[in-house]
């Protein structure tokens, strides 16, 4: 892949349709929770003069000098603001404002909360240096008329938002501050990148707990919940600040972030990779894009990644093979000054939507192995919420990845995280993992409960990887191989006989029929639904 100057040209409008499944929206002329001292849209500063050509830079170009990371620190942003407003006239059990609220009130309830975030909201934005977005802003990324519509929703009446609302195909609700929390939320994802990449506080990572989510946003279009395309406005103002020369947007929601590829496509500086459900026909899942055959724009190829999945009941060893397979390499050979994590939590067993198995465990492996093959002392890392539905999981999945952010360690006995009590905790043999100087190997080996890599373990392994997922990795190995870029990573295709370590998992004879489908065997769903039953989910 090449990095030299380029001058990008904003892609056209994608059409994609659909809803997702069970969905309810309706318009609202509801108050907000809380007064608010006029409009925060007619007060938010603005950045410097932006444009999609000042943001191209080449290899041999030099970011902004900062310092290395020298703190377990994690900036927060949270703002209550996001619970109260953006909201739905008749409620739904979906995008609703409750989701920011209960993650942030989990995490605000452990006992080194103080010690352990830089928290910082809207307010803190504004008193700080950094500058809340201006609708200029936005059209980085997005079109003016777009922005201009999207800022017409405070004005409408009642019956205007139902009018408004019904050319969104009926996966988007609007309300009249609906563009107020939307572009807070972009602001806050946008400080955590500043912050993070100017090491503010000794700290190199972020966490943005915000809505409405972002991802599926196109250049001139909402459609899945989404308004702002919050990573990709990040990701395109960071680089043209010059806090960042290469971004690497990682998309674990169940959903493939369609805006996001859209905006980065043809950006040879940015990488979007994306591990998500896909299916067209009466295999259909929203919102049926991200092939893998789809690896960047003619001066971006092998810029985009995308793993898909294209059956039900994903579980961790499925997802952990595909992050030493593939994830963890392509963010070695990228070796990015920024990571963006879209991070959606509908890939966890118990959401609404998603229908796979994830346990708040798997997003923990992958986020510490992540964090291990990176070059710290140069790396930011921001996570930047996008989906997740079940209001009794999002705040433990959320709280695994902000402990490996800050370098803790797995502690099921701790009480952290009941859902992953299928199995005793493994420890990796230390050994093993000093005597190796290579982050990449070191980071493959702290994965190898659900999945050996370098095949070397002699206990018993009973799991075989489905058929299924073997073949939806291996598509995007092949897809890639031939790429320049990729060629020297060695990525190899994946045995579907490879036997794995049996943690919490069943034989392919012992499985319940009609449970899973066609394509081999997952983890054990009923030790899983045996534990969510006792949280009454």
């Amino acid at each position: 892949m090449s990095f030299a100057t380029y001058q990008p040209k904003p892609k056209p409008t994608k059409n994609a349709s659909g809803q997702l499944a069970g969905a309810r929206f309706a318009s609202s002329s509801l108050e907000m929770g809380r007064q608010m001292s006029g409009n925060p849209v007619d007060s938010l500063h603005s950045l410097s003069s932006l444009s999609l050509a000042s943001s191209a830079v080449t290899s041999e170009e030099k970011i902004m000098s900062f310092p290395p990371q020298t703190s377990s620190l994690l900036h927060l942003f949270y703002d209550p603001i996001l619970s109260q407003t953006h909201l739905p006239a008749n409620g739904t059990e979906y995008e609703c404002p409750e989701r920011v609220k209960v993650i942030y009130d989990h995490l605000k309830s452990q006992p080194n909360f103080s010690h352990d975030y830089l928290e910082f909201d809207a307010a803190g934005i504004r008193a700080g240096d950094g500058r809340m977005l201006s609708p200029e802003d936005l059209e980085i990324v997005h079109g003016k008329r777009y922005i201009d519509t999207l800022e017409e929703f405070k004005d409408l009446r009642p019956e205007q938002l139902r009018i408004a609302e019904l050319k969104y195909e009926n996966d988007v609700y609007v309300h009249n501050t609906s563009f107020t929390a939307a572009t807070i939320c972009a602001s806050g994802v946008l400080e955590c990148c500043r912050r993070a990449t100017h090491s503010l506080g000794g700290s190199r990572t972020a966490v943005s707990i915000s809505r409405p989510p972002g991802h599926h946003a196109c250049q001139n279009k909402a459609m899945g919940f989404c308004f702002l395309n919050n990573v990709a406005i990040a990701a395109k103002i960071s680089r043209a600040r010059k806090w960042a020369r290469k971004v690497l947007i990682i998309d674990w929601d169940i959903h493939h972030g369609n805006g996001t590829q859209e905006l980065t496509y043809d950006d040879p500086n940015i990488m979007y990779l994306s591990l998500h459900r896909q299916g067209v026909g009466s295999n259909y899942f929203y919102p049926g894009t991200g092939m893998p055959h789809e690896t960047g724009g003619e001066s971006a190829t092998g810029s985009n990644v995308n793993i898909t999945w294209n059956q039900r009941l994903m579980g961790n060893t499925e997802y952990i093979c595909a992050w030493s397979e593939l994830v963890l390499p392509v963010v070695h050979k990228f070796d990015p000054d920024l990571i963006i994590i879209s991070s959606g939590f509908d890939a966890a067993k118990g959401d609404l939507i998603g229908d796979c198995l994830l346990t708040p465990e798997c997003y923990f492996l992958m986020t510490r192995s992540l964090m291990t093959v990176l070059n710290r002392d140069r790396t930011a890392v921001v996570v930047a919420l996008e989906g997740g539905y079940n209001l009794s999981v999002i705040p433990l999945c959320q709280e695994a990845v902000s402990m490996a952010l800050k370098g803790e360690e797995w502690d099921e006995d701790a009480g952290v995280n009941p859902l992953s009590q299928l199995s005793s905790p493994q420890p990796q043999p230390k050994s093993r993992i000093a005597l190796s100087e290579n982050p990449l190997v070191r980071a493959r080996l702290l994965l190898n409960k659900y999945w050996d890599y370098y095949e070397k373990n002699d206990r018993q392994r009973g799991k075989k990887l489905s058929k299924g997922a073997c073949n939806s990795v291996n598509k995007t190995i092949r897809a890639l191989v031939e790429i320049d870029f990729f060629k020297s990573i060695g990525l190899r295709q994946v045995k579907e006989q490879i036997e794995q370590k049996a943690h919490g998992t069943r034989k392919v004879g012992d499985r319940k029929e009609g449970r899973g489908g066609k394509g081999g065997d997952y983890l054990d769903e009923d030790a899983l639904d045996d534990m969510f039953g006792k949280m009454n989910l």
